[in-house]
């Protein structure tokens, strides 16, 4: 009788595990969207939120003293943010625009030190928004960080060494976080295409490991793949 009761606990343990295991895996998604979805609307609401109030001040309407009132202020950021990009890309297209920004892009381009930010921003922005173009071309294996074991792998382009050797640039990301890792230069013997997609890729980052797929498949490719233009 003693046996039964404490299997009966045990079961019963097991069951609260199991189901508080079961809502976890429900909620986090939902949890994680909601902050995710929270900072991009306080971001890009809040930038035009302080040209807001100074327009409230102005026309001497009381400031917002409530959190319903921050939220419609930071609304109101929002569309106005969208509405701006909006002319502003209208402002850009035309011939009178585009002499403007040149002008200021050519300022910036002489500036010490801003001139690299700039330059380096502008180029990773470009190369992630350009229709065809895709900042990870493709998920591979590579030996890192040392010889036989393997990590996941981006290919992000090509270079030459010494206007002779073809490598290829691949970035290692780290996990959980893959916004940080390695950028290595290697070449094509060296890295083994793997049977994922960019997105499967980063759900493996994402859980690390978790959601590792049963079997992995690999191969070395036979033909270099023309990731960039090369000099």
């Amino acid at each position: 009788m003693e046996e039964k009761k404490l299997g009966m606990i045990a079961q019963f343990k097991k069951d609260v595990r199991r189901r508080m295991l079961t809502g976890l895996l429900l909620i986090l998604p939902v949890y994680v969207t909601f902050f995710v979805v929270k900072f991009l609307f306080g971001f890009v609401g809040g930038t035009l939120s302080p040209v807001i109030r100074k327009v409230l001040q102005f026309y001497g309407v009381a400031l917002p003293k409530s959190s319903l009132d921050e939220f419609i202020i930071t609304f109101l950021g929002l569309i106005l943010t969208f509405i701006s990009l909006y002319f502003i890309g209208i402002f850009a297209a035309n011939f009178v625009g585009k002499a403007i920004i040149l002008y200021f892009e050519n300022l910036l381009t002489k500036t010490p030190i801003i001139k690299s930010i700039y330059s380096s921003v502008k180029q990773i922005i470009h190369s992630i928004s350009l229709p065809g173009k895709q900042a990870f071309k493709r998920v591979v294996l590579v030996d890192f960080p040392k010889e036989g074991t393997k990590s996941i792998g981006f290919v992000t382009g090509a270079t030459k060494y010494n206007n002779e050797k073809r490598f290829i640039t691949v970035f290692i990301p780290t996990t959980p976080n893959p916004t940080t890792g390695f950028i290595i230069f290697t070449t094509e013997d060296d890295v083994l295409d793997a049977n994922l997609t960019v997105e499967e890729a980063f759900k493996i980052l994402f859980s690390g490991g978790v959601l590792t797929p049963d079997c992995l498949f690999a191969a070395a490719k036979t033909t270099p793949t023309n990731t960039s233009q090369e000099n």
